[in-house]
């Protein structure tokens, strides 16, 4: 059965509305493309193009990795780690690992406000992420109620993470810097479902309504970039999805 009808039925069975897309990325081929250009609530996808554009500002010298960045009372949401807290001089590296790796919203609210959504907009629209916008910082519902809500599509991060595998949305150093950040996310409970240790690159998402997951897989036969997005009205039916759909992937591997 075609990946696609496995998706389809997958989306009725739970309940959700979804979008994926999966590339393999030796021989160009095409495993599925599915509603890839629906347009959702990104959650914590957004995170990684915010990483690349400190990233980029590192690699045009505005920036380092030693680079301390100041902690504000405003920008806490009661996840912070022990050393992201207010009053505090934190490090971009440690930002930067703290916002994927844990996917903490207190770091990227730093890193949101050091670099401004116009910039990080920019920069998405500068390597082609046509759907893939930031309108609020992390956990500003007030914000969210009034319909500004960061959005993605699974065809943006699709080729996210295409340009990112191929060392082409920055330098190649660069990207050699972003990947090892990816690799330690912890969160292996949706398209890592079926294989927790299976290694791969990649960024998860949640809120209420949603549950994304999207980067890159390394397997022994085949390196995958994947981006799976699925909303309902319960994060509980999408959850379920991704973990239903996560054997099919791996058996690709």
């Amino acid at each position: 059965m075609l990946l696609n009808d496995i998706i389809r039925q997958l989306e009725e069975k739970n309940g959700c509305t979804v979008g994926c897309a999966i590339w393999d990325a030796q021989s160009g081929e095409t495993l599925a493309c599915y509603h890839e250009d629906t347009v959702f609530k990104s959650a914590s996808l957004i995170k990684t193009p915010i990483m690349l554009c400190a990233l980029e500002e590192v690699e045009k010298g505005h920036l380092s990795l030693d680079t301390r960045i100041p902690v504000l009372a405003c920008h806490r949401v009661g996840d912070e780690a022990p050393v992201i807290k207010d009053g505090t001089d934190v490090p971009l590296s440690v930002l930067l690992e703290y916002m994927i790796t844990d996917s903490n919203n207190s770091a990227t609210n730093v890193l949101i406000d050091l670099l401004g959504m116009y910039n990080v907009n920019a920069f998405s629209q500068r390597i082609g992420l046509r759907d893939t916008i930031l309108r609020r910082h992390m956990l500003d519902y007030e914000s969210a109620r009034q319909g500004r809500e960061n959005r993605t599509s699974a065809s943006d991060m699709l080729r996210l993470y295409t340009l990112l595998y191929r060392g082409e949305v920055l330098t190649p150093f660069m990207c050699e810097t972003a990947l090892p950040i990816l690799l330690r996310q912890h969160d292996k409970e949706l398209l890592m479902f079926a294989n927790p240790a299976q290694k791969a690159a990649h960024k998860t998402g949640g809120l209420s309504d949603i549950a994304h997951d999207a980067g890159i897989l390394y397997g022994e036969n085949r390196t995958l970039v994947f981006a799976a997005l699925a909303t309902a009205p319960s994060d509980a039916q999408c959850i379920a999805f991704l973990q239903a759909l996560s054997p099919h992937v791996m058996a690709l591997l």
